[in-house]
């Protein structure tokens, strides 16, 4: 909707709910010394079972990170071919960093903040967000180097966590390893920007509650924090498996595993709560023209504590 916007990450400085409660009366009754007891057997049964339930739920969640922690890095294969010292990788190791442009598309921006880090975020509407997102990160000399099905700006429809558009054209394309790595970088990610009582088409009621107790802007700083401005996704590509959503056997970038990085750091990874983290390309039937349809819908499959909240759980780009 016009009426909505989105906040667009720019750091040019270098690179309450209200309800009403109805009041109600109870009138006391007398109790046995009986009845009373048997009321605290009951209530000490209640919160034994309580407990035990906690205790039960603590132990998933510590094996399930445990386990996810565990599992080696999806892009071993390529930090083993890289000259020493090179399984770093950030921003830093883009072959063009354009500074200048990031400072000249700020000027399209509204309600520009700086963080207390010194990077700065602003506003920007539906109608250009996408725009600006798309022009600022092709970058020349990167674009060329990226699989043409996998430029453009994706809509992140159904994500629960109030992020909207994302690109993935900014970034390192390895064509023998089939795989992408993204630094965390300017003008390549965006937040909702509205206030807690709107949201964006394809929202189901979970995603909206967690729309209203979470602040996009706040998100969005986050990604400049000092132990994630370093974070470096990584798109590991393969045969589509059996269980996918893709079309199984294929492979022609229809199915990446992706995982996080922090500091760069590829032969670890920092993604404590998910284990199925994929890309899956989907049949865009509805686009048109038909030759656009090669990689414009993937589902994103973001599975949570070992599949404790659902699996099959994510939402489509």
């Amino acid at each position: 909707e016009d009426s909505l916007e989105t906040a667009v990450l720019s750091p040019t400085h270098g690179a309450a709910i209200t309800r009403e409660m109805l009041p109600f009366v109870t009138t006391p009754q007398p109790q046995t010394a009986k009845s009373s007891g048997g009321c605290r057997m009951v209530c000490c049964g209640c919160c034994c079972l309580a407990l035990v339930g906690l205790a039960v739920v603590g132990v998933w969640v510590y094996r399930c990170i445990s386990a996810t922690m565990a599992q080696d890095s999806i892009v071993l294969p390529l930090v083993q071919k890289l000259p020493p010292g090179g399984g770093t990788f950030s921003i830093q190791n883009m072959s063009s960093i354009p500074e200048q442009t990031w400072a000249t598309a700020s000027a399209n921006l509204s309600d520009v903040w700086t963080t207390d880090t010194g990077y700065k975020f602003g506003y920007a509407g539906p109608e250009d967000a996408a725009r600006l997102l798309y022009e600022v990160s092709k970058v020349p000399g990167v674009i060329e180097t990226i699989p043409e099905k996998l430029r453009g700006v994706y809509w992140m429809r159904g994500n629960p966590i109030p992020e909207v558009l994302a690109t993935l054209q900014y970034a390192k394309w390895y064509a023998e390893e089939q795989t992408l790595l993204m630094p965390n970088s300017p003008w390549t990610w965006t937040w909702w920007g509205s206030d807690s009582s709107d949201y964006p088409y394809g929202l189901d009621m979970v995603s909206k509650v967690v729309y209203r107790f979470s602040s996009g802007r706040s998100i969005a700083e986050s990604y400049t924090e000092a132990s994630a401005i370093d974070t470096t996704v990584s798109f590991a590509f393969s045969e589509c498996p059996s269980g996918a959503d893709c079309v199984e056997g294929s492979t022609n970038l229809t199915y990446a595993k992706l995982m996080s990085h922090a500091n760069g750091d590829l032969s670890k990874h920092g993604m404590v709560y998910y284990d199925g983290y994929t890309m899956e390309q989907l049949a865009a039937e509805d686009v048109e023209p038909t030759g656009d349809r090669d990689g414009a819908l993937w589902f994103r499959r973001a599975e949570m504590m070992c599949g404790l909240f659902g699996t099959g759980s994510g939402y489509n780009l």
